[in-house]
């Protein structure tokens, strides 16, 4: 009686393996910058629900003391900016990260928020 064989091989599993650890290790590396982003972003809606000015200096201020307590590296004064569109002042983050990847390769990361700013 002849059996059939089961299951995947053992090259295939070490095929798959190689592609699941390679995807895994693209996420340890880009997962983090995300992270940091979701910190910022948020950061940026709360100091916009709690200003009452709209001055670039006092806003700049305000999130530097947010990025002290939540702490996100790659966070610079210069990424903020006071915009108004029509009857709203919003205020907008804008910045763009470069990591490496792998041996000679980077990965870039361009985020944008933007969050009203709250009138007195």
């Amino acid at each position: 009686m002849h059996q059939r064989q089961r299951g995947i091989s053992f090259i295939a599993f070490l095929l798959v393996l190689a592609v699941g650890g390679f995807f895994l290790y693209l996420g340890m590396r880009i997962g983090p910058a995300y992270l940091e982003y979701w910190t910022i972003r948020s950061a940026v809606n709360e100091v916009a629900a709690e200003a009452g000015t709209a001055d670039i200096a006092e806003l700049r201020r305000a999130m530097d003391r947010q990025m002290t307590i939540d702490y996100a590296a790659s966070f610079r004064p210069e990424f903020i900016r006071v915009q108004r569109d029509g009857d709203q002042i919003l205020l907008v983050l804008h910045y763009e990260i470069r990591r490496p990847l792998i041996y000679n390769l980077d990965f870039v990361a361009r985020f944008d928020h933007s969050a009203p700013i709250r009138q007195p």
